[in-house]
């Protein structure tokens, strides 16, 4: 039935016939921001690291492999040298149909082109910052980390997490879909809002997915199976749960945030083609998945075109001139209204108090 929901549903289908509203050439200069993205190795977040640093951002990669980070860090200096040899007019490499930027493109986040890769002696500052999701405590002390560096802190991207993993419980004693996904994004975020309000203008991104359209208007969280060891719930109605939980916690925060010149916007990145090979490979043996991903795959965007709606709501002028908050986008930087429980301020209310709570280990010890 969750399934079904989303597939029969036609906001998922329109996902795939709107026209692209944002692409790299519109992405303003950055020098002098700084940047964290979560879950920055790979797929999304590594395409989001490169796209920042190349117009200028100081980047930390929040991940937990400090091996990995290296490797990312290493090849995305060198991503980002390749761009200056390959567009040395300071076009940067569109994976969009929208229009380039206009001379002189503006925005309290960034500044107007020519892009900083343009430089023969630009050097592209990324940096380490260790982060494990699946820990509140370790959240907490990756962001405390940043904040003894002293600096601001102007985009943060909430990118990291997990997808269809078998069920088990977090260190902390929660489903773990819901505890890397939402709990430690939640503790991570909150430990540096103040450092954010203060860094003002300022950009928050929550990915989430359309899977938060799975859960039930009647059970959208089921919060009484979230540390149930034996919980038969599917894994996509707890992924989708999780999704659900990331809108939330975005629409909670923009509403605490309403004074602040701090924007906080969902991304959904829509089906990568890397995912889709990566489901197709685990699922070969299901024929009729495996015959429907190879349709789906002919609809699934490249990582880097993907990547392109979570950078339009960190970086776009438009964000701040239209005063865009709390607002949830799909392929690429199209607004769309989000499952309707979302925008349910009790149960958003709840889940803040659950996750506070859990943040200080009130729920008691595991089951």
């Amino acid at each position: 039935m969750p399934v079904c929901n989303v597939f029969t549903n036609p906001k998922f289908w329109k996902t795939f016939f709107l026209e692209n509203q944002y692409s790299y050439d519109q992405i303003p200069d950055l020098t002098g921001k700084i940047a964290i993205v979560t879950g920055a190795t790979g797929g999304l977040g590594y395409a989001t690291v490169v796209a920042l640093a190349a117009h200028g951002a100081h980047v930390f990669l929040a991940c937990r492999s400090r091996d990995r980070a290296e490797a990312a860090i290493q090849q995305a200096q060198a991503d980002i040298l390749q761009l200056q040899f390959d567009h040395p007019n300071g076009h940067y490499p569109s994976a969009s149909s929208a229009p380039a930027a206009e001379k002189g493109l503006t925005g309290s986040v960034g500044h107007s082109q020519p892009y900083p890769f343009q430089s023969s002696t630009f050097n592209p500052k990324l940096e380490f910052l260790e982060l494990e999701l699946g820990q509140m405590d370790k959240a907490r002390a990756a962001a405390e980390a940043f904040l003894t560096k002293g600096l601001p802190l102007h985009i943060l991207v909430c990118n990291g997490g997990i997808k269809n993993r078998p069920f088990e419980l977090t260190p902390d004693g929660y489903e773990n879909h819901f505890g890397i996904n939402h709990l430690g994004h939640f503790v991570f975020t909150t430990t540096l809002l103040d450092r954010i309000r203060q860094s003002g203008p300022a950009r928050i991104v929550i990915l989430a997915s359309f899977a938060h359209e799975m859960p039930s208007s009647s059970n959208p969280i089921s919060f009484d199976l979230l540390r149930n060891p034996t919980t038969n719930q599917a894994t996509l109605i707890r992924y989708g749960q999780s999704k659900l939980a990331n809108v939330l916690f975005a629409k909670a925060l923009t509403r605490r945030l309403a004074g602040d010149q701090v924007w906080v916007n969902i991304a959904h990145p829509g089906c990568t083609d890397a995912q889709i090979h990566m489901a197709v490979d685990e699922m070969k043996d299901n024929r009729s998945f495996y015959a429907f991903s190879r349709l789906w795959l002919k609809t699934s965007y490249p990582v880097k075109e993907a990547a392109l709606t979570q950078l339009f709501c960190a970086t776009a002028a438009e964000v701040e001139g239209k005063d865009l908050r709390g607002r949830y986008f799909i392929p690429v930087a199209n607004e769309m209204r989000p499952n309707p429980v979302s925008e349910n301020v009790a149960l958003q209310e709840k889940l803040w108090t659950y996750s506070e709570q859990a943040a200080r280990g009130e729920h008691g010890s595991k089951f």
